[in-house]
């Protein structure tokens, strides 16, 4: 059938043209309206808390089992101190990086800032030298950057579902050296690396992307 206003033409399931919503030539008037196709609703699937929460439940078991062993026997060295970071460190492996549908960018990220958090408690707890601001860290922001790189350039349109994520991480880039002028490293070389290596990318992000992800980096930075 054709609608005699518009002049479409209408499925003569149709009683009114589905575009002007006005009565078709040779349509019914009793004719049901099938303004969408049948379906079958899926129903969407829902992440279980079941296991989230049982992961939760045995991350406190064994932070508490440690701390009471320890407090119960020897006292001289709080080991149980130790094992707290690294077990937190596992469930932020396991719940946001393993089970978590997240952006690949954003796990990237996360991942660096638990372990470098990780790393930092340890360091504090065992005291002496810096060995985490002023090595691990850099260096750790610098792969992570690196890795970062590698999947804008091997992925399509990698430099705009990515390029976000990079540019927090060139960001991240100056923490060491923001750690070297509090006092909190003792090390310039590295700090200075990774802040070098985070303008570097930085250039070669603004000559290798393309216009619309520029246009992006100008949006986000407000200029």
């Amino acid at each position: 059938m054709r609608c005699v206003s518009c002049g479409v033409t209408v499925d003569p399931a149709h009683a009114v043209c589905p575009l002007c919503r006005r009565n078709t030539a040779g349509g019914s008037k009793t004719a049901g309206n099938r303004w969408y196709p049948s379906y079958s609703a899926m129903p969407e699937p829902r992440e279980s808390g079941t296991f989230a929460r049982s992961l939760i439940f045995m991350i406190m078991a064994v932070i508490s089992i440690t701390l009471v062993i320890n407090v119960l026997g020897s006292r001289d060295v709080w080991w149980s101190l130790y094992v707290a970071p690294c077990v937190l460190y596992a469930w932020l492996l396991i719940r946001h990086t393993l089970m978590s549908n997240s952006h690949l960018g954003a796990k990237i990220v996360v991942q660096w800032l638990g372990l470098s958090g990780m790393l930092l408690w340890i360091n504090a707890l065992s005291g002496g030298t810096a060995w985490s601001t002023g090595y691990v860290i850099p260096f750790l922001v610098m792969a992570a950057t690196l890795l970062m790189t590698l999947l804008c350039i091997a992925k399509p349109l990698g430099w705009r579902e990515f390029g976000g994520y990079l540019l927090l991480m060139v960001f991240l880039g100056f923490t060491p050296l923001l750690f070297f002028l509090l006092g909190l490293s003792h090390v310039l070389w590295p700090s200075v690396s990774a802040a070098m290596y985070a303008l570097l990318t930085f250039g070669g992000m603004w000559l290798l992307a393309d216009k619309g992800f520029r246009k992006e980096v100008k949006r986000r930075l407000h200029y």
